[in-house]
């Protein structure tokens, strides 16, 4: 991708804990037909160099993907509209323009697809306990019948992309004065939840405080 030195991340702790906190990705493959993308959650490893999901088997981009061409997974963080209204530096020489803030993550590899049982249970179950860990009674596989559970592994095949590249672009202002990023943060608070999630990592990517 595109990616300026100005908003370039390329710590691979930093992006890990990143995908983490973002939970779902877009797996984007190439097959006979072009392209193919599924929305997934995935999990990444400590070491951040592979990746681990599962797809339905009744979509078939697990068989149309050529396993000799590289795959990208991304994933996207929060972004919003930036209005030139925000920059203090409009009223001292309009030269401004309007932009979008936003993070985004972006990783190459190649893909394994895990049709054992066994395998994709023991993804199946990773996937669950982080997501279910932040609940008061947390669900688990066991919970279900097994006869019920069996039948669901059948329905999904396992994924795997070993990391060759991995990197985020924090698109938050970074090129703009210190005023200007005070401007913005404070005129997407303004606005609706979603566009103040930018500024929230707008302030934490400029280390100011709330």
């Amino acid at each position: 991708m595109y990616n300026p030195s100005a908003f370039q991340v390329l710590d691979q702790i930093t992006l890990r804990d990143a995908i983490r906190r973002l939970g779902v990705g877009e797996l984007i493959t190439s097959g006979p037909d072009g392209l193919d993308a599924s929305i997934m959650p995935l999990l990444v490893d400590d070491a951040a160099t592979s990746l681990t999901g599962h797809l339905a088997r009744a979509n078939e981009q697990w068989k149309r993907a050529d396993p000799n061409v590289p795959v990208l997974v991304t994933w996207r963080g929060p972004d919003a509209y930036v209005s030139p209204s925000y920059y203090p530096s409009k009223v001292e020489h309009g030269k401004v323009v309007p932009t979008w803030n936003y993070i985004t993550i972006q990783a190459r590899g190649t893909l394994t697809i895990h049709d054992d049982p066994a395998w994709v249970r023991d993804v199946v179950s990773s996937l669950t306990d982080v997501h279910e860990a932040a609940l008061a009674a947390p669900w688990a596989i066991s919970d279900a019948p097994p006869d019920y559970i069996d039948a669901m592994l059948r329905a999904i095949v396992g994924i795997e992309v070993q990391l060759t590249s991995l990197e985020g672009k924090w698109k938050l202002s970074q090129n703009r004065p210190a005023k200007d990023v005070v401007g913005v943060i404070d005129g997407l608070a303004s606005r609706q939840a979603r566009p103040a999630n930018v500024g929230d990592a707008m302030r934490q990517a400029a280390n100011i405080e709330s």
